[in-house]
């Protein structure tokens, strides 16, 4: 994807995505739902894309009061060569469809942008989970899922999670669902860190037994459709 999207402020996303970057809060008295704006976009000029990117979102993001801006760019698994993510956060479905239209500013940051580029998917996803972090940089393995039953499925991610920290590994999990798009119900699990070797090191206890044993009610509820690595930076956080 030509100049993509993907993650939040201080938070760790994959695949998706990644993605992926600040902790979210939740207000006692609200039910407002965090949101990721997710662009793909496919480039053959990544590191020109990702310099117009830093440059450019902090102003993109006070413009639409977004909650962070970031950009993920696939090591293994892109759907096409090229691909990369421009992830923005907002606090709610509010604030983020207050948005929908491009506002004075991103007219003019988008008109900086002086690399060949084509977007290819342009989605919303729910922030289901989320989770803060020290960095503003990290690795990511994101895997598409769609499952037969949502509740069962965040249910036994709540387990791994904790079974993974449980088991001494310093990494993330992040859930999104899709709201649009061809991947809208599907889930998006995103396990990350700022240490490429440390995520490594968890997804190598797969082959544990504890790790079995957490997922062992999900057999056959659930269906892989897509899995990626990805290595993600946060280029505005509203909180810095």
């Amino acid at each position: 994807m030509s100049t993509a999207m993907n993650k939040f402020s201080k938070i760790k996303l994959g695949i998706a995505i990644n993605l992926c970057a600040i902790a979210l809060s939740f207000s006692a008295t609200s039910l407002a739902e965090p949101v990721m704006n997710l662009v793909t976009v496919n480039t053959q000029n990544g590191a020109g894309y990702a310099a117009w990117a830093k440059g450019s979102a902090e102003a993109i993001s006070k413009s639409n009061n977004a909650m962070s801006m970031g950009l993920c760019s696939p090591m293994s698994g892109a759907e096409q060569m090229g691909d990369h993510f421009l992830f923005t956060f907002f606090d709610s479905q509010k604030t983020a469809w207050a948005n929908s239209t491009p506002n004075p500013t991103m007219v003019k940051e988008i008109a900086k942008m002086d690399v060949e580029r084509t977007i290819k998917e342009w989605d919303t996803w729910r922030i289901l989970r989320a989770e803060p972090s020290v960095s503003d940089s990290g690795y990511y393995w994101n895997i598409i899922v769609k499952a037969e039953n949502a509740k069962e499925y965040l249910s036994a991610l709540d387990k791994l999670s904790a079974a993974l920290k449980a088991n001494g590994h310093d990494v993330s999990m992040q859930v999104f669902m899709a709201d649009t798009g061809r991947r809208a119900g599907q889930f998006m699990v995103s396990l990350g860190s700022e240490n490429g070797a440390a995520l490594g090191a968890a997804m190598d206890d797969r082959t544990q037994p504890w790790f079995s044993e957490v997922l062992s009610d999900l057999e056959g509820a659930r269906e892989y459709l897509h899995g990626f690595g990805m290595r993600c930076e946060t280029l505005y956080s509203a909180t810095e």
